[in-house]
């Protein structure tokens, strides 16, 4: 495969959200994350912005890549972008809106999001060479986690990748790595978050 022609696949079976789904799945992310404990601890003091922390990557995947839910009532949704779009720049982020989603949050938090991204948006590169697809974001519904969704969500996306083309995610809880790691992922680096006391995983698919 050439460098720079990885593309999502489209995949029959799953519901691909459109920019008419925007505001339902920042609802959904917000109600999935609320115990995530960084996103807790950013938004400890302004809960009410919790949902607007997934606004900059669901508008990004959208404009870059795909966004795939079991149906459109959006009970689970994965966000996935690949090379050479998963490094983000200024023109990338005020063509796909996301500027705009990120000025909502405030200086405050856009601060501490910017802090915590920068190393992980750093390790991403040293780790991951050539083509490769970033799950940037994977939520279920509280009341249908448990259920599946989410592994079903994973599992049909790998069965349509091109071959040899791996995975790369970041997940901040330890019971997520027991997750992805049933997915055939495993952790290729885990890190304390810069300016809380946290950890974060990094994993990888290589199929």
């Amino acid at each position: 495969m050439k460098k720079n022609t990885l593309k999502i696949p489209a995949i029959e079976g799953l519901y691909q959200l459109t920019k008419d789904d925007f505001k339902p799945a920042l609802k959904m992310l917000g109600e999935a994350f609320h115990e995530d404990p960084i996103w807790r601890e950013i938004f400890k003091n302004q809960e009410e912005k919790f949902p607007l922390a997934f606004g900059v990557p669901i508008k990004y995947a959208l404009k870059y890549g795909k966004i795939y839910s079991p149906t459109s009532d959006l009970e689970a949704l994965a966000a996935w972008v690949p090379t050479p779009y998963v490094d983000t720049n200024f023109w990338r982020l005020i063509k796909s809106g996301s500027v705009l989603e990120a000025a909502k949050l405030g200086q405050d938090i856009g601060k501490q999001i910017d802090t915590v991204f920068k190393q992980i948006n750093k390790d991403r590169q040293n780790l991951m060479k050539g083509d490769y697809v970033y799950l940037s974001v994977l939520g279920v519904s509280p009341e249908k986690q448990g259920k599946g969704l989410g592994t079903n969500l994973v599992r049909t996306f790998q069965k349509n990748l091109p071959p040899n083309i791996p995975i790369y995610l970041e997940t901040e809880s330890e019971r997520n790595v027991s997750f992805y790691e049933r997915l055939g992922f495993e952790v290729v680096n885990k890190l304390q978050v810069p300016i809380f006391d946290l950890p974060m995983w990094e994993m990888v698919y290589r199929p």
